[in-house]
């Protein structure tokens, strides 16, 4: 099935004209130039991305153009929190590899600006811009792998707030007892696939909540996406388990007809040289017949040679 990615390539590729276009002619142009199978789900997830980054803007009911450059909206901000390290440290290779390859290239996709702390230029105290930063970001991306004191209380931190906050995990990361329940989106960086699929799942985790301000009148629709939100990390680990389960179970009845093959092997009578020939001749010479006459022929010129008997009628 092909990528949301290169959904979003390809519609950016048509409405680039500035032209208007409906939804169906969006897919008629992705017929057109050969773009694979995609679900509906995918495809509306595909423009709702786009409309959310302020790339695409509905013109009205499904009608969509490209936002002009003069029209660009202003960027949310996404502010990592991660254990950072000291340069050079496996800390901080593992902290910029996560940022550079998985949180970086999604944010932007979303429309945000992903930035940490280390990479910020303002001066004063670095515990204020921590503080601030969590107070005020639209999202906060937060990675709990090797379980940093720091990390746990820059999360409590934001979680007062009622604002947005997704939570990152190594894979095979444990989570210590006062935390455990909290839903973490696993990565594996060693993994290419693994990190387009964490890519994939963090995308759709950002498109999940709301970013519009906070007021009496939305908390509850708020609260509402904030807990959809929270609920897609579980709904991934189900996946993965249906998934490691489906391996298992074709594992297994692989491992059964390889013991039933093998017992039919031990269980079948012995072929001589000759007829072990013949049974993989005979077949052949059926399906082309052309052979047989070769054969026959090969036969007449040798008679002499034992085993090659002219055939008489």
């Amino acid at each position: 099935m092909v990528t949301s990615a290169i959904l979003q390539e390809k519609i950016l590729e048509l409405i680039s004209d500035g032209e208007i276009y409906s939804v169906q002619k969006i897919k008629a142009y992705l017929e057109e130039v050969g773009v694979g199978e995609y679900s509906e789900g995918q495809f509306s997830g595909s423009m709702n991305t786009l409309l959310r980054n302020g790339t695409v803007k509905k013109a009205e009911r499904g009608m969509y153009s490209l936002v002009q450059k003069e029209e660009e909206i202003y960027m949310k901000k996404c502010f990592v929190v991660s254990p950072i390290g000291n340069e050079g440290s496996e800390v901080r290779k593992n902290a910029d590899t996560l940022f550079k390859y998985i949180i970086l290239p999604v944010c932007e996709s979303c429309g945000f600006i992903a930035e940490r702390v280390d990479h910020m230029n303002d001066a004063g105290s670095i515990t204020d811009k921590i503080l601030e930063s969590l107070e005020v970001a639209d999202l906060v991306i937060a990675d709990v792998s090797g379980q940093n004191p720091n990390v746990f209380y820059e999360m409590g931190f934001r979680k007062r707030t009622g604002k947005p906050i997704i939570h990152l995990r190594g894979q095979g990361e444990t989570l210590p007892f006062d935390i455990s329940a909290i839903r973490a989106l696993e990565y594996n960086l060693t993994d290419l696939d693994s990190v387009e699929s964490t890519k994939d799942r963090l995308e759709q985790t950002i498109n999940a909540f709301s970013y519009e301000a906070t007021s009496e009148d939305n908390v509850n629709t708020n609260e509402s996406e904030t807990s959809t939100a929270s609920i897609l990390p579980i709904l991934f680990d189900i996946v993965d388990g249906i998934s490691d389960l489906k391996m298992e179970v074709n594992k297994n009845n692989n491992n059964a007809l390889q013991t039933v093959i093998e017992t039919l092997q031990k269980t079948q009578p012995k072929m001589s040289q000759e007829d072990a020939l013949m049974a993989q001749l005979i077949p052949a010479m059926l399906e082309k017949p052309e052979m047989l006459n070769q054969l026959i022929e090969l036969g007449d010129k040798f008679p002499q040679q034992q085993g090659f008997k002219k055939s008489r009628r």
